[in-house]
C-alpha cells in the first residue's frame, strides 16, 4: 500500500509541476523598451508560459526574462517596460528547413532540440557532464523546424519519431496561450489519476 501511495503522490507531483499557472498569474508579459516577445521550448515541455515566452531585443541579440502581471498577482512593471509584440520572422527565426534544428543530450540525461541560428545550450562545454547519460536519450526524437503563424518566425521542436523515422506524434504549437497550457496539463494529471485508480482495484 506505501508503494501504492508514493506512486499516486509522485504523479501528481509531476502533473503539478509541469502544469501552467491559473489564469490570473501569468496574463500578460511586459519587456524592456525595444523588445519583442518569443517562444522557445527546445525541452518539448508543457508548463508555465513564462518558461517558453522571452523578451527578444533584435538590435542587441538579447534574450531575457519578461515580467508576467496578471489579477491575482500584484507583481508591477519596472518604469518604461511594454505590452510587446510576437517577433517578426525578419526580428528572430530559429530555422527555416528541419536541418537547422539538431538534438543534443543535457547533463540530466534529457534530449533537447537546438537552433543552429540561435543556438540554445543546456550546458557550457567544460560543464557538460554526461558520465550519467547513455547516449541514446535523443532516440526516437528528432529536431524539426515548425513554421511560423501570422508572420512569425520559425521554431525548432522536438518530435517523436518511430523506429524508421516515421512521426508518431504531433508538433505542439508555438506560443500556446496560459488556458491552452494549463487544460493539457490538466487532462495529462486526470488520465494518470484514471490509470492509478484502476491499477488499485485490480489489486484490491
Amino acid at each position: 500500500m506505501r508503494l501504492i501511495s508514493f506512486a499516486i503522490a509522485s504523479s501528481l507531483s509531476v502533473g503539478i509541476s509541469n502544469a501552467a499557472l491559473p489564469p490570473g498569474y501569468e496574463d500578460q508579459i511586459y519587456c524592456p523598451p525595444g523588445n519583442c516577445e518569443i517562444y522557445t521550448n527546445p525541452f518539448g515541455y508543457v508548463g508555465a508560459a513564462s518558461s517558453f515566452s522571452k523578451c527578444y531585443d533584435p538590435e542587441t541579440n538579447v534574450m531575457s526574462e519578461g515580467v508576467w502581471t496578471g489579477t491575482e498577482t500584484d507583481v508591477t512593471t519596472p518604469d518604461g517596460w511594454i505590452e510587446p509584440q510576437m517577433c517578426t520572422a525578419a526580428q528572430y527565426s530559429q530555422c527555416e528547413v528541419n536541418t537547422d534544428c539538431s538534438t543534443l543530450i543535457s547533463p540530466g540525461c534529457s534530449c533537447y532540440v537546438s537552433s543552429s541560428i540561435h543556438p540554445y545550450q543546456a550546458c557550457q562545454e567544460n560543464d557538460c557532464n554526461l558520465s550519467g547519460c547513455t547516449g541514446n536519450e535523443c532516440g526516437g526524437y528528432d529536431g524539426v523546424c515548425q513554421p511560423g503563424f501570422n508572420g512569425t518566425g520559425n521554431t525548432c521542436m522536438l518530435e517523436e519519431t518511430d523506429d524508421i523515422g516515421n512521426t508518431t506524434a504531433p508538433v505542439p504549437t508555438p506560443a500556446p496561450s496560459s488556458a491552452a497550457l494549463a487544460t493539457a496539463s490538466i487532462l495529462i494529471s486526470i488520465s494518470s489519476i484514471i490509470t492509478i485508480s484502476s491499477s488499485i482495484s485490480w489489486i484490491s
